[in-house]
Order: structure tokens, then C-alpha cells, then sequence
């Protein structure tokens, strides 16, 4: 019994690291449909401004987004899966661009992803972002 919920856990836990590089790599192109397709109707969030926010203005807000990404990677990833359905991820996210003034931007934002497998399918239905260095 112990040997199958292992390799469970360790497959979620390949499956969200490999949805949070996708996710990162979605916002260097400013693809908000793939990132939708991850988040869950019922996604709570608290961007690095302290905003709650919904998965509409999740979306709504990445759509709008006037930052110039020249990258975007993720460091220091980890996924903890507790139980067969919910796993966290945490990591931090470091983009480098040009602002919508023209000023270069280096910065890191530290995030909490929680996931959650419904019907198969991992979403995630919650998150919350700080932002370590940088602006904005």
C-alpha cells in the first residue's frame, strides 16, 4: 500500500512542477487562455499588491499586462503533495524586462500555488504572491 500512494505522490508532484514551469513560461508570453486552463473557476488569490483576486481578474489582469518580459524562470520549486488530491507548491518566480516606461526591471516574486486534483484534472484553486525584490 505504501509503495503505490508513494509513486502517486511523486507523479502530482512531477505533474505541478511541470504546470508551474508552464504557467511561468505562459506569463513570458502573455498567454492567459493556457494559464486558464489551470486555474480553477473557484481560484482565491492575493497578488503582490495584497489585492484579492478571482480567476476573471487573474486573467483579466494578465491580458492587461504592459511589462515587457525579456525572461521569466522559476527558481527553488517545491511541491509537497498531502494526501491523494491537494499538493502545494512554492517557489519563486524571476522575470527581467522593460517596464511600460521604458525602464528595466530585475525582480523575484515568491509565491504559494495550491492545488487540487478534481475529476482527474489538477487545478489550482488557490495562490498568494509576495514580491522579494524589485518593483512591481
Amino acid at each position: 500500500l505504501a509503495i503505490p500512494l508513494f509513486a502517486q505522490s511523486e507523479n502530482a508532484s512531477s505533474a505541478i512542477q511541470q504546470m508551474e514551469e508552464k504557467w511561468e513560461n505562459a506569463i513570458l508570453k502573455k498567454d492567459s487562455k493556457t494559464v486558464g486552463a489551470m486555474v480553477a473557476n473557484d481560484y482565491a488569490g492575493v497578488t503582490e499588491k495584497g489585492e484579492l483576486e478571482n480567476r476573471a481578474g487573474l486573467l483579466s489582469r494578465m491580458d492587461q499586462e504592459t511589462d515587457k518580459l525579456a525572461s521569466a524562470k522559476l527558481t527553488n520549486l517545491k511541491v509537497r503533495v498531502y494526501g491523494s488530491n491537494v499538493a502545494v507548491a512554492i517557489g519563486d518566480a524571476a522575470e527581467k524586462g522593460k517596464a511600460k516606461d521604458g525602464k528595466e526591471f530585475d525582480r523575484v516574486f515568491r509565491f504559494t500555488d495550491t492545488w487540487m486534483e478534481r475529476d482527474g484534472k489538477w487545478q489550482c484553486v488557490a495562490e498568494q504572491v509576495i514580491l522579494l525584490t524589485g518593483r512591481p
